[in-house]
């Protein structure tokens, strides 16, 4: 029975003791875990705060103090964008060198831009003393995502500046071409745009404007450049023509009243050339049926044209105080100097030599011919419209 009791007693000592061991080891586990759970709310917090804070220092409104800052220092020129009113002919450099000029020695700020923003590319309005000029836009140089993906930190740097203010020079041009030319300011053809309400018709053009278009002279002017303009005239044919430009007084002119020569086509060298022999030998009595009527030359002239009617008085007037003669002998022949005016109009000059020698006392007589001829396409076929004198005969 002691036995007993002393056993028992042992097992009793022995739990005691077990449950003593497991206490200790249960609280400083929780302990720890307590601990463990205090510092990585600790360091939670801190990256969370870490985080915003990078975040809000990120924002692209914070970025503008320094490209500020850095624009009243560098100047605008190497970031300006063409957005303002200003002439189609002035260029990026000298639009930028203006904008900087617009707000030189002015005070430099910025307002949020007014507006739905794009995220990707921020905007925000430029103040020269207060006044609005412009806009300046910024572009993402790099970015970064934190805190879950929730989070974007970015850095950005200025893209372009905006010029929104009207910037007008001193500048003008006033250039007078024939109408099929083509003027080029800086390069930039001018059109209806620039053109003036007044044209101008050459007095040599008189009797052909009564049968087909003839050509006009028009003018072209602009004002506003910012720098005199460099000033190019192209004829029809796309030919660089050399005109004398005048620069006084921030106006750029030139006038050219005149059209570019080029080759005669061989076809209607011949065309003219026999024409104008015909036409001669009518008025010197050579021609088969001169003496009768003006059909030997009526194909070459409009039908009611001023030419047959001087033609059909000489004939029935003074053809026939005309000296007999030998068949005449044409002589140094050439048909230069052509001029296209458009599809239905063309010029050109026409020399030769006719030599013939006198029934009555043998003398050699020599006629110089030398015409400026005027030809329109009438009814599909080149026709005489006028003819100018250039050297009386002899």
């Amino acid at each position: 029975m002691a036995g007993r009791t002393q056993n028992y007693q042992q097992r009793k000592d022995q739990q005691r003791k077990a449950r003593k061991k497991k206490f200790p080891l249960f609280w400083l586990l929780y302990l720890l875990f307590v601990i463990a759970m205090i510092v990585f709310w600790i360091r939670a917090v801190d990256y969370v705060k870490k985080c915003l804070v990078l975040y809000e220092e990120s924002q692209p409104v914070n970025s503008m103090e320094t490209i500020i800052a850095d624009l009243r220092k560098q100047g605008l020129e190497s970031y300006v964008r063409i957005d303002g009113e200003m002439s189609r002919f002035d260029s990026q450099e000298a639009f930028a060198k203006a904008a900087q000029k617009l707000v030189s020695g002015k005070i430099l700020d910025y307002a949020l831009a007014k507006g739905v923003q794009d995220p990707a590319a921020p905007k925000y309005e430029l103040l020269a003393d207060g006044e609005p000029v412009g806009f300046v836009s910024l572009k993402e140089t790099s970015s970064e995502t934190m805190f879950l993906n929730l989070l974007k930190v970015s850095e950005w740097a200025l893209d372009h500046v905006e010029i929104k203010a009207i910037i007008k020079g001193e500048n003008s041009f006033e250039v007078t071409v024939p109408e099929s030319y083509q003027v080029l300011v800086n390069g930039i053809a001018a059109d209806e745009r620039e053109l003036a309400p007044e044209t101008q018709v050459s007095e040599e053009f008189a009797y052909a404007s009564e049968y087909v278009e003839v050509p006009s002279f028009v003018t072209y002017r602009s004002e506003g450049l910012l720098d005199p303009p460099t000033i190019q005239i192209l004829d029809q044919e796309g030919r660089q023509i050399e005109t004398a430009v005048e620069q006084k007084n921030n106006k750029t002119s030139a006038s050219l009243m005149a059209f570019m020569e080029s080759d005669i086509p061989e076809e209607l060298r011949k065309q003219v050339l026999e024409n104008t022999e015909r036409y001669t030998n009518f008025f010197s009595a050579d021609l088969p049926g001169c003496k009768g009527s003006v059909s030997p030359i009526k194909d070459m002239f409009p039908r009611d044209s001023y030419y047959l009617d001087l033609a059909d008085t000489y004939r029935r007037e003074d053809m026939w105080m005309y000296s007999a003669h030998s068949t005449p002998v044409f002589k140094n022949e050439v048909v230069d100097h052509y001029i296209r005016y458009n599809e239905e109009l063309f010029s050109c000059e026409v020399y030769f030599e006719k030599e013939m020698q006198l029934s009555k006392t043998g003398k050699k007589k020599v006629d110089i011919t030398n015409f400026r001829m005027y030809y329109g396409l009438l009814d599909g076929e080149w026709k005489i419209l006028d003819m100018v004198t250039l050297l009386a005969s002899e």
